[in-house]
């Protein structure tokens, strides 16, 4: 409130103005004051959203887009805090924010790279990998197969952009891999078994495999890719090496729950 008192007195710039704004934000997100939260939020859009001289186009545009993610996260947050769960008419509301923000991203880079900006590419493209995985999670649980397939293919995409590592194209295989596990499944219960929907668990096979090499090589698996090779080793009849990778997932969780911090 104080930076924000000497904002409006000329003391700091407009632009410094909308990062306390912002940070406000998401704080009161963080306390589960959801009002606030986006009140702040909206303000600080508000700020980055006007006319600037050319030269801040890029702090604008990235400010904005930052601002719309970190809404579509409050949106979720706020669902689960209010309604208990996630509801659909949240998920669609938070895609909408990841899209809008992955648009200012493909923006910023239009406009950064003639001139050299590498700062503001680099920004852009990890927070638009980001927003297209995010959506293609969402996109996966409202059960829109084809939607979340395309914005997986997407990340996949700007995943190969040498500025990202092995993790992070691992990070966009293990999801591959559950949304065609999750699609078997989904397919089991409404229609027969068939071999249509049989390449989709071969599918989550070969893709949470690759997934494992380039996670397990870079020493940064997830415990969640042992409970993926574990769903999918079952439903292939392969009991005993689900069963191991069910324990190993168990040993990771406790031990992450175990070492979190009670503050």
């Amino acid at each position: 409130p104080h930076l924000m008192a000497q904002s409006e007195g000329g003391g700091f710039n407009q632009f410094e103005k909308a990062d306390a704004l912002a940070e406000h934000g998401k704080v009161c997100k963080r306390l589960g004051k959801y009002n606030d939260s986006q009140k702040y939020y909206d303000e600080a859009f508000l700020i980055y959203k006007k006319e600037c001289p050319q030269e801040d186009d890029l702090t604008r545009i990235d400010g904005q887009a930052r601002i719309r993610s970190e809404q579509a996260d409050l949106t979720l947050i706020r669902s689960i805090g209010e309604q208990k769960a996630v509801t659909k008419e949240a998920r669609r509301d938070s895609i909408d924010k990841w899209n809008e923000s992955s648009k200012l991203c493909q923006e910023i880079i239009y406009n950064a790279k003639p001139v050299g900006v590498s700062y503001f590419v680099e920004q852009a493209l990890s927070r638009k990998y980001h927003c297209h995985l995010l959506m293609a999670i969402e996109y996966g649980k409202l059960k829109q197969w084809d939607d979340a397939q395309k914005h997986l293919e997407l990340t996949r995409k700007i995943g190969q952009n040498d500025r990202f590592s092995e993790v992070d194209i691992g990070r966009v295989r293990m999801w591959m891999g559950k949304l065609h596990f999750d699609r078997y499944i989904d397919n089991c219960s409404t229609i027969a078994h068939d071999e249509q929907n049989g390449q989709n668990l071969i599918k989550a096979q070969i893709q949470t495999s690759i997934a494992w090499q380039k996670l397990h090589e870079a020493n940064s698996a997830p415990a969640n890719i042992y409970l993926f090779r574990a769903h999918i080793s079952y439903f292939l009849g392969d009991t005993h090496k689900a069963i191991n990778l069910a324990i190993v997932y168990l040993i990771m969780h406790v031990k992450n729950i175990s070492g979190r911090s009670c503050c």
